[in-house]
């Protein structure tokens, strides 16, 4: 205080001035701080304080430097605010909640400023007054500000801290924020471009879109179209091609288009019926990509092409207990169905033990007991197995249950009966007391026990005799099941030795087995022996030497010719040819002409078939149909000799069947015209001359004039002179009655003879020579 006394002793200044100064300074900054007074009042605590000041006329005093640091802290926050929020008027209602409170601190950290830059002012304001009274006020008002000060300052940097923690923690969620904003405002600027586009515009573009798309899913459809066809030209190329088969039912089932499986599926089945597995896939792909009523349809033709696989029925089942999971009576139907159709197979136990297993989910135990009671006597591969879960299935389960009331009753009475006949035995010849008046009652609980165990004895020891002879019969079959190792359908050739095996177990079912056991033998045989010929025509055979009415016999063999002929063996003329002799043998000519006729297409040149075919018509007495082939046959024969017989046969046909003379001889001298070389056509000739000697009545000089004309054809050799001359001669002896027309024949044969001798000799001459 005494330097500054000094000072201004040296230099007084008035208050006056100072304040003048002062009020312009005010003026120069209100506007620029008005609208953050006005928060500041309301906001503040101390407003005695800011009263007092006010009335001092000191609460608006600022220096420049002060106003600075103001505006800065708000320019920060304000940029704070642009940084982390992008868009002050679309931010969210937690954003404005953290902006809040930034600027709430924001707003004390300036009040608190502003009151020391007023304590500073009344520090200067107060040391520039001449009375003393004034400086006291002042230096004691300079001390409390000076303890104010030092508190404020200390509150300040406390407070500036957390504030700094806070604009982390807010700078990190704003990041977070403002990415999402930005990615929204990137949307709506999409769509605002898009509103501001014209309705034209954006309708050709959307249609140009949906083109494109379209054509996309062409060139896509048009691709996976390509890709089928050519899966489907290697089978049609080749369709015995089994892989490519597998490859293109492959490819049409990740293809998902179901019109195409179905064709895969059936063309490929048509060709091999014997392939479960393709029958398993196909109705799982109907049931997974089609219908039920689909699904089941594909089930029912697998089972009616293959009833023997035992697999095939299994996952069947499995379908029907799925689908028609509470209708018992139409699962057990098809249950019985099922071991109808291949329940002797030699391994179908696993199929017995789905049944079972059902019937006991069913709690239908009698029901088991008959089902076991068919197993036992059923000579299959786990026979010994079979008879061992029948025992442990007869000493679980009580007598009641097992068994219908009726057999109950009746073995209980056998029981009761034995139990009684035992008691007996035991009490006879016993001595009994005199004086015991009543007899020991047994325990009620003991003799039922003891009527269970005598029961269940009993159910066993019936059917070990069963038992035993299923044994006998396993044993017989067994060498020849051991020596099967292919017993499903491939397209890879069988090995001799398994031929061999097939064949002599054939021979022995059909010497020992009943018509049912050799049926359902022949039939797996056919599985893996279906591109063996013999083996069809050998259960034909056996069909056949039944001699049998019966129609379910009959309806078999028609079966086996269909399914050999029309799915196995289409090209085999042996089979085919039977066939169609067995539908002429049963008046079907129709139907044996038709196959013969595509025997026809399929073997073009077959004499055989050709023969087959023409003698059918003949049989039914079609003559025009039977020159009809024939004029066929000889005009598109593919060789000489071929046309020359088949005109021989036509012509004997004509001749014998007909009685026409005259056209068979046409139908000869047709065919050596168009020959036109004696030697070739000799047979042509020597049947022309026998035609014309069957006349009645014979007419010589026509036969001799037929014989002239054709020893002087310009293509006879003198090898074919000496024949035909020879051949009149004969003729005439045996029918001439004129001596000087056979001396004449005579006497030219023995010209040709000379000549022909002579050539002999010559080309002897050039042979030694050579």
């Amino acid at each position: 205080m005494s330097s500054n006394s000094e000072n201004f002793t040296e230099k007084p200044v008035h208050t006056e001035n100072v304040y003048d100064d002062l009020e312009k300074l005010i003026s120069s900054v209100a506007a620029e701080e008005k609208e953050l007074k006005m928060k500041m009042e309301k906001k503040n605590s101390n407003g005695t304080d800011n009263k007092t000041q006010e009335s001092n006329g000191l609460a608006d005093l600022k220096n420049e430097n002060e106003l600075k640091n103001i505006n800065e802290l708000e320019d920060n926050s304000v940029a704070m605010k642009n940084e982390n929020g992008n868009e002050e008027k679309k931010s969210d209602e937690d954003d404005n909640h953290l902006e809040f409170k930034d600027s709430q601190n924001n707003s004390e950290d300036g009040k608190e400023e502003l009151e020391l830059s007023e304590m500073i002012v009344c520090d200067e304001v107060a040391g520039d007054s001449d009375e003393d009274d004034n400086k006291i006020e002042v230096e004691a008002t300079n001390a409390n500000d000076k303890d104010k000060y030092e508190k404020d300052t200390k509150k300040i940097k406390k407070e500036t801290k957390e504030k700094e923690s806070n604009k982390k923690k807010y700078d990190k969620k704003s990041d977070s924020k403002s990415k999402d904003r930005s990615r929204k405002e990137d949307s709506k600027r999409v769509d605002k471009k898009r509103s501001r586009t014209p309705s034209k515009e954006r309708s050709s573009k959307d249609s140009s879109l949906k083109k494109r798309s379209k054509t996309i899913d062409k060139e896509k459809e048009s691709k996976k179209l390509r890709e089928l066809d050519k899966f489907w030209q290697t089978v049609r190329d080749d369709p015995s091609d089994f892989i490519g088969w597998t490859y293109l039912l492959q490819y049409v089932d990740g293809a998902k288009n179901i019109e195409a499986a179905r064709e895969a599926y059936d063309a490929f089945l048509d060709l091999y019926p014997y392939c479960y597995g393709y029958w398993r896939k196909y109705a799982d792909y109907e049931r997974k990509n089609g219908t039920k009523e689909n699904c089941e349809k594909v089930f029912d033709r697998g089972l009616k092409a293959i009833p023997l696989s035992v697999d095939l029925w299994i996952h069947y089942m499995g379908y029907m207990k799925s689908a028609y999971p509470d209708d018992e009576d139409m699962i057990r139907e098809q249950f019985e169905r099922a071991v109808e159709a291949c329940g002797i197979e030699f391994r179908s136990d696993r199929l017995w033990d789905h049944y079972i297993k059902f019937e006991l989910e069913c709690k239908q135990y009698s029901r088991v007991t008959d089902i076991y009671e068919r197993l036992i006597a059923t000579p299959t591969h786990g026979f010994l197995n079979n008879f061992e879960c029948f025992k442990d299935y007869v000493k679980k389960y009580p007598k009641n249950k097992i068994l219908e009331a009726v057999k109950f009753l009746e073995l209980r009475k056998e029981v009761l009966a034995e139990i009684k006949e035992a008691d007996a035995k035991k009490t006879h010849g016993r001595k009994i007391d005199s004086g015991s008046d009543s007899d020991d009652m047994a325990d009620p609980m003991e003799q039922r026990t003891k009527e269970e165990n005598l029961m269940k004895e009993k159910m066993i020891a019936s059917r070990i005799v069963i038992h035993k002879h299923t044994a006998e019969m396993v044993a017989l079959r067994l060498p020849y099941e051991e020596m099967i190792k292919r017993p499903y359908f491939h397209v890879k050739p069988l090995e001799r030795s398994q031929i061999r095996n097939w064949k002599e177990y054939l021979e022995f079912e059909i010497g020992h087995g009943s018509y049912k056991r050799i049926v359902v033998l022949f039939e797996r045989c056919l599985i893996a022996c279906a591109l063996y010929e013999e083996f069809w025509t050998k259960y034909v055979s056996y069909l056949e030497s039944l001699e049998s009415d019966d129609h379910e016999v009959k309806d078999r063999i028609e079966d086996i010719y269909i399914r050999a002929c029309t799915v196995h063996h289409k090209n085999k003329p042996g089979i085919n040819l039977t066939w169609a002799l067995h539908l002429e043998n049963n008046g079907q000519y129709d139907k044996a002409a038709q196959i013969l006729d595509m025997l026809d297409s399929v073997s073009p040149d077959k004499k055989l078939i050709i023969q087959r075919r023409i003698n059918l018509e003949r049989r039914r007495n079609c003559n025009d149909r039977v020159c009809e082939l024939y004029e066929h046959y000889i005009s598109t024969a593919n060789s000489s000799l071929t046309s020359i017989l088949l005109t021989i046969k036509y012509a004997r046909f004509v001749w014998k069947i007909l009685h026409n003379t005259d056209r068979a001889s046409e139908i000869l001298l047709a065919e050596v015209e168009k020959i036109n070389n004696v030697q070739k056509s000799s047979r042509l000739l020597l049947q022309l001359i026998e035609i014309k000697m069957s006349d009645n009545p014979m007419n010589i000089s026509a036969v001799v004039k037929l014989i002239d004309s054709i020893l002087t054809m310009k293509s006879i050799e003198v090898e074919q002179q000496v024949i035909f001359a020879q051949r009149k001669v004969e003729f005439l002896e045996e029918f001439g009655k004129d001596i000087l027309l056979i001396n004449r024949a005579t006497t030219e044969l023995k010209k040709y003879m000379k000549t022909y001798n002579e050539s002999e000799k010559k080309a002897e001459v050039i042979d030694t020579k050579t």
